[in-house]
């Protein structure tokens, strides 16, 4: 891992560091920087962690993007704004798929976390055995005190070794990440923690599923039918419907519109809004009607395919 410790009053420096934990940080207002931001983190290809303290009147806006970010700020004058809602910051928040609005005014302490979200989709279906699991938020809070105080004791660990230890080593750095990649899929509310309240059953997709949902993800940018898909599962059309279902949930045809949608939204992300529009994309994985296409999209991702492109 790259270990980084600095000190700066450079608000532009201040953005950038931020900017490796959560890659769409961004300072819309700052003032004078007093104290100076001190900085402690370690980071490597999908995984970042740190430790900071800063003091200043700043606002700022982070899209996690495609990461999962759990963090902590506490100050007397902090105000978090998440999911259109104020969130208490001094204790952990979990943030996936929007942005995150923090203001505050004086000195404030803050740790934070971002793991790739495919590294979190993979964890989840790891632990739950179920390979359809997909990790998405219903909510930013811990789900209980107990699992709360499992999280803080882990991320008291995870920071001793990954920031302050001068012994540490890959292996111990990626036991360290690995536990506290765990420990927040476990605490923070999401369909992984839903799925294990409800007691549902841990067993692998059948493999004829199997087949077809790698089929959907490898052609999702091409004419697909459900007889393609069927084809490649091995499966007549109507065997594959039940077998789908029975094993997901959702329809063939389902799953491959949330595939194209989640295309969508990737590149809508990086799109440069003065050369690409919404209705081109969304033309390109496969979506002719624009305002169903909106629709659908708000509806799985909470804004419009348009805000996506201007952020």
């Amino acid at each position: 891992m790259e270990h980084t410790n600095i000190e700066s009053r450079d608000a532009e420096t201040v953005e950038h560091l931020w900017q490796s934990i959560v890659p769409g940080a961004r300072i819309t207002r700052a003032e004078a920087i007093q104290p100076a931001l001190a900085w402690h983190a370690a980071a490597e290809p999908g995984f970042a962690i740190c430790d900071y303290t800063i003091g200043s009147t700043m606002l700022v806006e982070s899209d996690p993007r495609d990461q999962v970010v759990v963090g902590r700020i506490a100050g007397p004058r902090v105000t978090g704004t998440y999911r259109r809602e104020r969130i208490d910051t001094s204790t952990p928040f979990m943030v996936v798929d929007r942005p995150l609005e923090i203001a505050f005014t004086g000195r404030i302490a803050g740790s934070a976390v971002s793991f790739a979200r495919t590294d979190f989709d993979d964890a989840a279906r790891r632990l739950s055995g179920d390979d359809s699991l997909r990790v998405r938020a219903t909510g930013h809070k811990p789900v209980n005190e107990q699992r709360l105080r499992y999280w803080s004791r882990t991320w008291e660990y995870s920071r001793d070794v990954l920031l302050r230890s001068s012994e540490r080593t890959p292996l111990i750095e990626q036991q360290a990440r690995t536990l506290l990649l765990e420990a927040s899929l476990l605490t923070f509310s999401t369909t992984f923690t839903d799925a294990l309240a409800a007691g549902r059953p841990s067993r692998p997709l059948p493999a004829p599923v199997r087949r077809a949902k790698a089929f959907v993800e490898a052609h999702a940018a091409e004419p697909v039918a459900l007889a393609d898909i069927a084809q490649a599962a091995r499966l007549s059309p109507r065997g594959l419907q039940y077998a789908f279902r029975a094993a997901t949930g959702r329809t063939p045809m389902q799953y491959l519109r949330r595939v194209r949608l989640d295309a969508a939204r990737a590149e809508l992300r990086v799109a440069d809004p003065s050369v690409e529009t919404v209705a081109a994309i969304a033309a390109r994985w496969g979506f002719s009607n624009l305002g169903r296409f909106a629709a659908m999209y708000r509806g799985e991702f909470g804004e419009t395919p348009s805000t996506t492109l201007r952020s």
